[in-house]
This record gives structure tokens, C-alpha cells and sequence, in this order.
């Protein structure tokens, strides 16, 4: 998949989303962005994951009433701590593939799939956490 990236801006929330492993806010990104380009507003960052999600380059997930992005490219769930929000990536190709298989329907074409787990991280289970 190829994401336009015509801008400074665009290119840097894409390099920043696409090397974290976690599920960061567009907040958390303004602020690691800003690092870089001081000038960047939060509205920008806004409008740049919102196109990056909707040209399929990166997850835009929503996760009591906030938005969290994702860079990591390809089928994958999402596993999320019902104690402490931790979001975790699950990989199985098969999962997503299986799920997408089931909708036969003459009326709807499925491309994608998102799929979310609600559980408890290991930290949680192993500290108590209330």
C-alpha cells in the first residue's frame, strides 16, 4: 500500500506512528512530532491521522470515546486491558482473513475487519490491579 505523503508534516506522523509499537493518541503524537517541527499545531496532526486512516495507511481505533492510531501495516487484532487501556497487538493473518471470509453477502463487500479482544494485560492480572 502506498500513502500519500506530500507533506513534511504528513511524513513525519507517518515515520513516528510506523516506529512505535504502541497505540498512541494524537496528542502523544503532536507532542513527539513537535520535537522535530516545533511549528506543528495539534489541529494539523488531527488532519493528517484522519487522512492517514482513511487512505488505509495507518488504524484509527476508538476506545472509550478516544481515538488511538496505529502504523503497524497489515491484518492484525487489537487486545485491550479492560483495567489500565493498554492496547496490545495481536498477529494472526488467519484471524482476519477467517472473519473477513464469513460476511457472504450480496449486498455488502468487506475489505476490512477490526477486530478487539477485551481482556486483562498480564500486569494487571499479576499485580491485582482494581
Amino acid at each position: 500500500m502506498v500513502c500519500e505523503r506530500n507533506t513534511i508534516q504528513k511524513e513525519k506522523i507517518f515515520k513516528y506512528l510506523s516506529s512505535v509499537e504502541t497505540h498512541p493518541t494524537a496528542e502523544t503524537v503532536f507532542n513527539e512530532v513537535r520535537k522535530e517541527i516545533p511549528s506543528i499545531t495539534l489541529a494539523t496532526v488531527y488532519r493528517n491521522l484522519n487522512k492517514l486512516a482513511e487512505q488505509g495507511c495507518v488504524h484509527r481505533l476508538e476506545l472509550n470515546g478516544e481515538y488511538h492510531f496505529d502504523g503497524r501495516q497489515g491484518m492484525h487484532q487489537h487486545g485491550v486491558c479492560r483495567k489500565c487501556g493498554k492496547i496490545i497487538d495481536f498477529i494472526d493473518s488467519e484471524i482476519s482473513k477467517n472473519a473477513l471470509k464469513k460476511i457472504n453477502s450480496a449486498d455488502f463487500e468487506a475489505e476490512d475487519v477490526t477486530i478487539i479482544y477485551s481482556g486483562v494485560c498480564k500486569e494487571c492480572k499479576y499485580t491485582g490491579r482494581n
